[in-house]
């Protein structure tokens, strides 16, 4: 069960790594922000992965080639059915942004917890994005992009209100935290 639970968060947050939009004005970029974080979860659900390719970072392009991108994402699509991504605040300063993100999936080969099988799971999670030869570009905010992106500029600390990433499943129709000992039987 963890081990499904732990490619369910590992998908999403790969999957989450990357996108790029066009070069924002100062006066749009929340607005511009938000939409390249939407455009890449229409490139991602389109699976479109050799393309995501050119949405990534420098930083990123330099530790991963095309092929493996394209590899390790279609390798997830066996354990797991990205479905919808909602988009909340989006906190803008210069050159970066945190949107907060949520997003939906079905694993392929449901949990089996008593009484009852799981299948649906969403993940609470921030995105960093900063712009790049003028374009936004965006990375899931796991541990160690965000300690990356604080060591590079540690003044953003005081600027931005950061948040972990936060598994969750559905269980008798209700969201439940992961790690949490599930409620059965109303106990």
């Amino acid at each position: 069960m963890k081990n499904i639970l732990y490619r369910f968060v590992v998908a999403i947050i790969c999957s989450a790594l990357i996108i790029s939009t066009g070069a924002a004005q100062n006066s749009n970029q929340s607005k511009e922000a938000r939409a390249a974080v939407n455009k890449f979860f229409l490139l991602l659900k389109s699976r479109s992965y050799p393309a995501l390719y050119d949405y990534l970072p420098s930083d990123l392009q330099r530790q991963i080639t095309r092929e493996q991108l394209s590899l390790s994402l279609k390798r997830l699509e066996s354990f797991i059915l990205i479905e919808k991504m909602e988009i909340g605040r989006v906190q803008e300063r210069g050159d970066y942004a945190i949107a907060d993100t949520t997003i939906y999936g079905k694993l392929i080969k449901p949990m089996k917890l008593p009484n009852e099988e799981v299948r649906d799971g969403r993940i609470l999670v921030q995105q960093y994005l900063f712009k790049e030869n003028g374009q936004w570009k965006v990375a899931s905010a796991d541990g160690r992009t965000q300690a990356n992106f604080l060591r590079r500029n540690p003044e953003l600390a005081k600027q931005f209100q950061f948040n972990q990433p936060k598994f969750e499943f559905k269980q008798n129709g209700e969201w439940k935290p992961f790690g949490r000992k599930p409620i059965t039987n109303g106990q």
